[in-house]
């Protein structure tokens, strides 16, 4: 269909996010404003790693602030990358969202990719037709047989890379003005680190009545950037947040060779870092590197989310013989929570399947959608991620104890 063979690649083989603590039902400053403070979850993680090194109680405002370190970004020599001109392949895997590729290939060529590499996972009829009116020599397709998850998608697209450096990008995510020479200048005067770009949600003008995920994880996102810019290198790797990443193809090469990607329903980006970690990698997080996350998500698709998330802890802790401290919130409820919350959350996790107890707090969270009651739906959509990812944690043990050993 206008697609030169050469590019369409067909392969049979392959194809945290961290949490800080959850708050309770509480009241939110700031009106219509959605943005919390740091207290959300994604903050919690530079908390526990804190506490780890300096045991002593935390001090209030009355004593001496803490601290702060230079923020972990470093400049960028614009004379070095033009001397020592870096070749950049953009990999985008894609799952169901054919509509949306054409346009984000045009935009990574505009800005001078060297190459654009989108992995379909899994079959997605009609996919020629979507790719033909940008079918061009720096285009490769790799159509995947079937559905592998997200890791192994970009490790397909990692062997059909040419390029020094690997842009790891989703299909959600919007590069802004100069993304692809922000990455490939870092990487001219930086072999072997690893940069991670900023990518602020993209939230419509007005609110709608079943966007609490995707408003939960915008100030989210934004509590684990106030936990980067703080400047503490050694929570980056520990905190990876794909979507806007780049690394030197033979540092990916490398971690793959270290340990290879499985399919991780959440949490592979955290996989990824604890494998750079290990082969003494550095992450530094540049704000400047900019793109716009166009995150979408109702309440039943983010339920289903955290099935898999907490099914995702438990792969994490058999995969590296310990759980991670950041990921401890998501699926142990703190002696502080709530005792109210605490219990539903409990009864919630104890079923294999939704209940009723389940079922009517889902109902008030779409009656508090059609009033508007944005705070009441949020702390419902806080509470019910804790329920189900500890239900999707036990089934997830469950299973695994199971199935025989070899």
């Amino acid at each position: 269909m206008g697609v030169a063979p050469a590019l369409l690649r067909g392969e049979r083989g392959a194809r945290g996010h961290s949490v800080p603590r959850e708050p309770g039902l509480r009241r939110a400053r700031g009106g219509r404003r959605h943005l919390q403070r740091r207290d959300d979850r994604r903050c919690q993680h530079a908390g526990a790693q804190r506490h780890r090194r300096d045991p002593r109680p935390h001090r209030g405002p009355a004593h001496a602030p803490r601290r702060r370190r230079a923020p972990v970004t470093d400049p960028i020599d614009s004379s070095a990358a033009a001397q020592h001109p870096l070749s950049v392949s953009v990999v985008i895997p894609s799952y169901r969202r054919l509509d949306r590729i054409a346009d984000l290939v045009r935009a990574y060529r505009a800005q001078g990719a060297d190459q654009v590499v989108v992995v379909l996972d899994g079959p997605h009829p009609g996919w020629e037709h979507a790719v033909a009116p940008v079918a061009r020599a720096d285009l490769d397709v790799v159509a995947l047989p079937e559905n592998l998850g997200l890791a192994r998608a970009r490790i397909a697209g990692l062997r059909a890379a040419t390029g020094d450096i690997v842009l790891a990008v989703d299909d959600d995510v919007e590069p802004g003005p100069g993304l692809v020479d922000r990455h490939r200048a870092f990487h001219a005067v930086h072999a072997g680190r690893v940069l991670q770009g900023y990518m602020p949600t993209a939230l419509p003008a007005t609110r709608g009545r079943d966007q609490a995920p995707t408003y939960l994880y915008a100030r989210e996102y934004e509590a684990q950037v106030r936990v980067w810019r703080d400047g503490d290198p050694a929570l980056l790797l520990r905190s990876l947040w794909g979507g806007n990443l780049s690394l030197r193809r033979e540092l990916y090469e490398r971690a793959e060779e270290l340990l290879p990607s499985v399919r991780l329903e959440y949490n592979e980006d955290l996989d990824l870092g604890l494998r750079l970690e290990k082969l003494g990698a550095v992450a530094v997080f540049d704000p400047d590197a900019r793109a716009a996350h166009h995150h979408a998500r109702g309440l039943s698709a983010f339920l289903r989310e955290c099935t898999a998330r907490g099914g995702a802890i438990a792969q994490i802790e058999a995969r590296w013989g310990e759980r991670p401290a950041q990921l401890t919130p998501i699926i142990d409820i703190p002696r502080s929570y709530n005792r109210v919350l605490a219990a539903l959350q409990r009864r919630i996790a104890a079923r294999d399947d939704p209940g009723a107890l389940e079922t009517s707090i889902v109902a008030v969270y779409r009656a508090a959608g059609l009033v508007g009651a944005w705070r009441l739906q949020d702390g419902i959509a806080r509470m019910l991620r804790r329920g189900v990812a500890m239900r999707g944690y036990r089934l997830a043990r469950h299973e695994a104890s199971a199935v025989p050993a070899r």
